[in-house]
């Protein structure tokens, strides 16, 4: 059985393939569609970001480098402690229950089940970067955090969603592809969406050709919430 498909997936999927090392997933670099739009993402430049499964995104500092505090979700703490040494980092760490905070600089790390952050408690924030999380969970944990991501995103936030689209025939996720379709009946209840591009990146990913992909498209799309 397809162990994205297992009632045990999430969390225990992603802590396993960061435990094993399986993490061909990573982007050394940061993301492009975050470079070119983060001026419409936070336009202020000084917004709090939130990163939600941000496992050692190199997305962390450069969002810092760019003047916002930034606040990592992250379940499998091996990442969170992986890019703090990776980005030679000095951090401090208390308990704020049900999550562990690894902090440093305006940069903090919460390690914890992300549908466990709680509007009411945690607040809401001006600007989330989704630079791979939808596309980590099947299709039946979709609902469940896109009704999350609204609940966090202030009213008038906006949220960079970066996807990917594939023939599911020949590839079974993760990463899933989720149709643009898909992301607009998931938040179009809460949510008014921009789209701001579309690549094909096969040859810049030749392990997704390897698995059987003969096209591979990323999206980028602007979510603005509505007040």
């Amino acid at each position: 059985m397809d162990p994205a498909a297992s009632p045990g997936f999430w969390p225990d999927f992603w802590i396993s393939r960061w435990e094993q090392g399986r993490t061909a997933f990573h982007r050394p670099t940061v993301q492009p569609w975050l470079v070119a739009h983060v001026e419409r993402l936070a336009p202020r430049g000084d917004e709090c970001v939130l990163v939600p499964l941000c496992g050692k995104s190199v997305d962390l500092a450069w969002l810092e480098r760019r003047g916002h505090p930034v606040i990592g979700v992250e379940v499998a703490e091996r990442a969170a402690r992986s890019f703090l040494a990776e980005q030679r980092r000095t951090f401090a760490e208390h308990e704020s229950p049900p999550f562990r905070v690894l902090a440093t600089g305006r940069l903090e790390l919460w390690c914890g089940d992300f549908f466990e952050l709680d509007a009411e408690r945690h607040g809401t924030f001006p600007a989330i970067l989704d630079r791979a999380a939808l596309i980590a969970f099947p299709p039946e944990r979709r609902v469940a955090y896109a009704q999350k991501l609204a609940l966090l995103l202030a009213p008038r936030g906006r949220l960079l969603l970066i996807g990917l689209e594939y023939d599911e025939s020949r590839m079974a996720g993760p990463p899933f592809s989720v149709r643009r379709a898909e992301v607009e009946r998931l938040f179009d209840a809460r949510c008014s969406i921009e789209p701001l591009g579309e690549k094909a990146i096969l040859d810049e990913e030749p392990h997704f050709r390897e698995k059987g992909l003969d096209a591979l498209t990323e999206y980028a799309l602007l979510l603005t919430r509505r007040a």
